[in-house]
């Protein structure tokens, strides 16, 4: 392990690696399998990046522990789907070049020594399982790409190294700079992660976020990230994806993250009516949810809030994701949100209208409905699986504010082509540039599509980026160097 010193920084490297998540370490590995002499910068003290305390998705079609379950899925159905979703608000070259390349990353992957369980996860929205789920969840995936990271001889690493600015000549990047210290490079590698861990970005990227107090990042304060807006802007690169990403839809109870709601909750808009099956996926509620401007209600009675216990709300939720706690509707938790004013109680559905400030005839006309359905184990409405369903009743009454507050990672940054290189304003490929993962633009759409589409994304075009950064290299070797040229120092970013 080396730091950025005068040694490292007077010799040239073939790749430089900006971030070591799963997309920078993915990078790295596979520019150093194909010969390139690599340095990977990382601003933290320890590999891995967010992609540490991700729950170890990946999404994919066409792969062989999907034939081992007898599953028939295709690329090609993964790409309609994924365009579909989307309603072709994405970039087709580059979602094909996804879907194709994610049976073979899986492999790869597996490979080398990630561990995936038998069972494929379903998102709801798929016509077949597709996330493939790692019993170590990301954690053990950074561990595997570490453990190879490190016995790769072509490989360097520099820590607690925060990348300055970029190395511009001619318009070409030639390499990074940490303070007066500059490294040169044949082509240059961004995979620095997403920038919900910084507020004073949402505003610009994130203004979902920025209009709701109440959102909060998977990951914890992170008030260094979203440097990549300063690198790339004196390369005009374009910035594709402002306000997208995954949300999820939660109360305001705690900051465990849960990424699917119990079926037996009745949820309602700002009018006192409901619009949807409680039990829709996560990738589909946030467009939904948008649509009645972020601020929906649920609707629960005494019996429901008794019964609320960890089996009974596991079994009333969509899918059972590794890792994810259930502890938001638990009755301990609902009580202590009930002390704390978070849920609101009335003895009548109209008394509990009037303190939401939805119309009172109409939450009670909505209850009535939804109770004969009920009764009936059909939800003549919305399709829940009636089931999960049950009357709400049985006083007192309980109600609490959902939103949109869970930013489980970003998709907004430079846009980047099916080869992972950054585009410019002119939609021309930025010469010595690349990016992968969550700080690329482009690849994930509006829609986030369920069962592992950040991690399928992050390991396939961070390989893309580091094989196409490598080709590089060796197409320019033997080039003289000429004098760099500093392009400045951005404005730091602060939180």
């Amino acid at each position: 392990m080396s730091t950025l010193d005068n040694d490292v920084a007077a010799s040239d490297v073939d790749v430089i690696v900006v971030g070591s998540g799963m997309a920078g370490m993915s990078a790295a590995l596979e520019a150093a399998s194909d010969g390139a002499k690599v340095l990977l910068v990382e601003g933290e003290t320890i590999l891995g990046g967010a992609s540490r305390l991700s729950t170890g998705i990946m999404m994919a079609a066409g792969t062989s522990l999907q034939r081992a379950n007898g599953l028939d899925d295709h690329p090609d159905e993964l790409f309609q789907d994924y365009m579909l979703a989307n309603h072709w608000d994405v970039t087709p070259s580059v979602v094909r070049r996804l879907v194709d390349e994610l049976p073979d990353t899986f492999e790869w992957i597996r490979d080398l020594g990630v561990t995936f369980q038998n069972q494929l996860i379903s998102a709801g929205e798929e016509r077949a399982p597709r996330g493939h789920s790692v019993p170590g969840q990301g954690q053990e995936i950074i561990d595997v790409l570490t453990r190879h990271i490190r016995k790769q001889p072509n490989i360097d690493i520099a820590l607690s190294q925060r990348v300055d600015r970029l190395v511009v000549e001619g318009g070409r990047v030639r390499g990074i700079a940490v303070g007066d210290e500059v490294v040169r490079a044949d082509a240059v590698v961004l995979a620095m992660g997403g920038f919900a861990g910084n507020p004073e970005l949402h505003e610009q990227y994130l203004p979902l976020a920025a209009a709701d107090e109440k959102s909060w990042y998977i990951g914890g304060a992170f008030p260094r990230s979203g440097d990549i807006f300063n690198l790339v802007e004196p390369v005009d690169a374009y910035i594709e994806g402002v306000d997208r990403g995954g949300w999820v839809l939660i109360a305001d109870f705690n900051r465990d993250p849960q990424a699917y709601l119990p079926g037996w909750l009745v949820i309602v808009n700002s009018s006192g009516r409901r619009f949807m099956d409680e039990m829709t996926p996560y990738s589909v509620v946030d467009p939904i949810v948008r649509a009645q401007g972020n601020r929906v209600y649920a609707i629960f009675d005494h019996a429901a809030k008794r019964a609320a216990n960890p089996e009974s709300t596991e079994a009333a939720t969509k899918v059972n994701l590794p890792g994810v706690p259930r502890s938001h509707w638990l009755e301990p938790v609902i009580d202590e949100a009930i002390a704390e004013g978070k849920v609101k109680v009335a003895e009548t559905l109209s008394d509990l209208a009037e303190q939401l400030g939805v119309p009172a005839s109409n939450l009670v006309g909505t209850i009535e409905r939804y109770n004969e359905d009920a009764h009936q184990k059909h939800d003549s409405l919305f399709l829940k699986d009636g089931e999960q369903m049950r009357p709400v009743e049985t006083g007192p009454f309980y109600a609490c504010e959902l939103r949109l507050s869970l930013i489980a990672l970003t998709a907004c940054g430079p846009a980047v082509d099916s080869e992972a290189r950054v585009l410019s304003s002119n939609q021309h490929p930025v010469p010595g540039l690349f990016a992968a993962g969550e700080c690329a633009g482009g690849v994930i759409g509006k829609m986030y599509v369920g069962s592992g589409n950040s991690i399928a994304n992050c390991l396939t075009y961070g390989r893309i980026a580091g094989r196409n950064a490598a080709a590089l290299a060796r197409d320019t070797a033997g080039t003289a160097p000429s004098a760099a040229v500093d392009v400045g120092a951005p404005t730091a970013v602060t939180a």
